[in-house]
């Protein structure tokens, strides 16, 4: 015969680390369903028919957008210390402005093989169309660090090289008001460079399931510690 006494302080110690990792567990099941629902809208935006930009209008990340305007010539900025299969380089960005000036979109046409300081034998205006045109491509922010310590002065000329600078910074080179949102070039429209595009995620929903279940599988061996060390033999009488 076997006997079950629980004790009230290992009891509550027990459960409380079960609750907890219960509440673990469901928090990365959700978060697993929530980026799991990412990618697919992320994937069905690049199939969906791009949404005109518009003043004032509130991009999702990597939503398939569209404008109308013109390309600056001659003011490029690369955006340094960017590599793309192991190879140095950078990403040429080039302003793009709307119909009437409206908006000034920065545009990431792509990586280039460059050095630490931005030198490069690729022309950069070499296949960038020219007057008015429609442009596609999907809605993203630059490039940025875990931790900025500030842009340093303008460098001379063009294109300028910079190492991740902000938005304001941008604006004070360009002296006009940028869009928040950048613009990444589709791969399909003339003037880009190399251009590989993907929604930017940290974990994806596999690696959310798996913390689910080592967190759930936590809980269980909780709960048969505390069912063990509190089932006794009963001794015959």
């Amino acid at each position: 015969m076997w006997r079950f006494s629980p004790r009230r302080w290992p009891t509550l110690a027990a459960w409380i680390l079960i609750v907890l990792f219960l509440c673990l567990a469901n928090w990365q099941w959700q978060a697993a369903q929530r980026s799991a629902a990412a990618l697919a809208a992320s994937a069905r935006s690049t199939q969906a028919k791009p949404t005109p930009w518009v003043i004032g209008q509130a991009l999702r990340p990597f939503e398939r957008v569209s404008a109308r305007g013109h390309f600056i010539t001659g003011r490029d900025v690369l955006l340094i210390d960017l590599y793309h299969h192991n190879v140095m380089g950078a990403q040429v960005l080039t302003v793009f402005v709307s119909k009437k000036g409206a908006l000034w979109i920065p545009v990431d046409r792509g990586w280039i093989p460059a050095s630490p300081l931005g030198r490069t034998a690729v022309h950069l205006d070499q296949g960038l169309p020219l007057g008015r045109l429609r442009i596609t491509g999907y809605a993203s922010v630059l490039p940025h660090p875990g931790l900025h310590l500030g842009n340093g002065p303008i460098p001379r000329g063009w294109p300028k090289p910079l190492l991740f600078p902000t938005h304001a910074f941008l604006e004070k080179i360009y002296h006009h008001p940028l869009t928040r949102r950048a613009l990444l070039l589709d791969p399909r429209e003339p003037g880009g460079f190399v251009r590989h595009w993907k929604p930017a995620r940290r974990i994806g929903p596999g690696q959310h399931f798996g913390y689910a279940f080592q967190w759930l599988a936590l809980a269980l061996l909780v709960f048969g510690v505390w069912v063990g060390l509190n089932l006794h033999r009963k001794s015959p009488s």
